[in-house]
């Protein structure tokens, strides 16, 4: 998320990171979060699970006095051009890159709050709609540009809060084939957005052992 697009995205932010583009953003690694004040890098998973709470549940939130005050007061937006999900064949998982039907940025709706004493961030989570459900059961909250700039400089109550925390509109989404390639984390580059960018060791998977 090249740092003149997020200041052109976040008009309210004064300064943002500059940060080389990545395809392949696993938990514990840093993601941008975006606040009323500015933007920084934090890591992906707060504390609350063994290894970092990558993900949090919008009615859990709304319902533990802990994560009501995350809500009230410490809420980020975390931009993203896509998320992956996986469409599950026979054995294989094939992956899947969600972004906006429009072509803009993705405003995931998350909190900030520490891990090991240091800023962090978690992305809320809600029911699907009609484009993710054949996929899996939850999807981050996405935002609309109006209500990503309320979400973070707006004093909202729960009850208003409750109402952001909904799946956004079928058909605001765009799903298109992935490559395999985004299987291993630690494959990077934007050949992941393409289909046709295969493991090397591809070929040799499809031959039926002897």
């Amino acid at each position: 998320m090249p740092r003149a697009e997020l200041l052109e995205a976040y008009h309210w932010l004064r300064d943002a990171p500059e940060d080389d583009p990545r395809y392949n953003i696993a938990p514990t690694d840093p993601v941008i979060a975006v606040g009323p004040d500015r933007a920084q890098a934090v890591r992906w998973g707060i504390e609350g699970a063994k290894a970092g709470l990558f993900n949090l549940r919008a009615e859990t939130a709304l319902a533990k006095p802990y994560y009501q005050r995350l809500l009230l007061t410490q809420r980020v937006l975390v931009p993203a051009s896509h998320f992956y999900e996986w469409r599950k064949i026979g054995e294989r998982r094939l992956p899947v890159a969600v972004s906006r039907a429009d072509g803009g940025f993705l405003h995931l709706a998350g909190v900030l709050a520490r891990w090991e004493g240091q800023p962090a961030a978690t992305i809320l989570t809600t029911t699907p709609n009609a484009d993710i459900a054949d996929l899996h059961n939850r999807m981050p909250v996405v935002l609309n540009d109006d209500d990503a700039a309320t979400w973070v400089l707006e004093d909202l109550s729960l009850e208003q809060l409750a109402g952001f925390l909904q799946p956004c509109p079928a058909g605001w989404l765009r799903l298109a084939p992935a490559s395999l390639r985004l299987n291993d984390v630690h494959n990077q580059g934007a050949e992941l957005l393409d289909p046709q960018a295969l493991p090397a060791n591809y070929q040799m998977e499809l031959i039926p052992p002897a």
